[in-house]
């Protein structure tokens, strides 16, 4: 179901029609300053992941990881976690999380508190979730220069294409999904995949 829905949003986002970026400014936007991150996505791989604690995951995949690479995963829509890749067995894998309450809190099939945090080892809880792992291969610095709630817009040196998917990493926020709708000299215009807090990240930008 996760897979499905992502790909008929890829699909919606390449059939944009490029056009003038002022003619695309849906809502009002603020402008900002925030060094940021961009990855863009090369292709999804289905995850599943086994077993889960409050500070990592264990999951399988016919995606080629290696340990110490970052994951960019997702276990419900539109909503993506990064951890980083601690072991590789085959097909299985376990992966280390800064903080991994958010994604308990995200798939809301476990009780956090049944998950003790003050163990030499956090004890692992078993479960069956389906998910995807977005699969990017290059990393971008780039700063953004306005927002809105329903897109970015970016500074950036490298190429991207018109319809491509990407995940935007900013400051203390959890990593934003976003398909690109415009290109113009070193600018980008950004939709995401969920309408972000214009407020909060303009203050982050102060």
């Amino acid at each position: 179901m996760l897979i499905e829905r992502l790909v008929a949003w890829i699909h919606a986002g390449r059939q944009v029609v490029a056009t003038a970026p002022c003619d695309r400014r849906l809502e009002p936007r603020r402008k900002v300053l925030l060094r940021a991150e961009v990855v863009p996505i090369a292709e999804y791989v289905e995850l599943k992941i086994v077993d889960v604690s409050r500070t990592g995951f264990a999951g399988e995949t016919s995606a080629a990881l290696r340990a110490a690479q970052p994951v960019l995963f997702s276990v419900t829509p539109d909503r993506f976690h990064e951890g980083i890749v601690r072991w590789v067995r085959g097909h299985r894998f376990g992966a280390d999380l800064a903080d991994a309450t958010d994604l308990l809190d995200a798939a809301q099939d476990i009780d956090p508190g049944l998950l003790p945090s003050h163990v030499a080892r956090a004890r692992r809880q078993p479960v069956d979730w389906i998910g995807i792992i977005a699969v990017g291969h290059v990393c971008h610095r780039t700063i953004v220069r306005d927002v809105s709630r329903s897109g970015l817009r970016l500074e950036l040196e490298a190429r991207l294409d018109v319809g491509q998917n990407v995940l935007v990493r900013l400051p203390d926020r959890p990593l934003v999904l976003a398909t690109v709708r415009w290109c113009a000299d070193r600018m980008v215009g950004l939709q995401t995949a969920e309408r972000m807090q214009t407020l909060r990240l303009a203050y982050t930008s102060e």
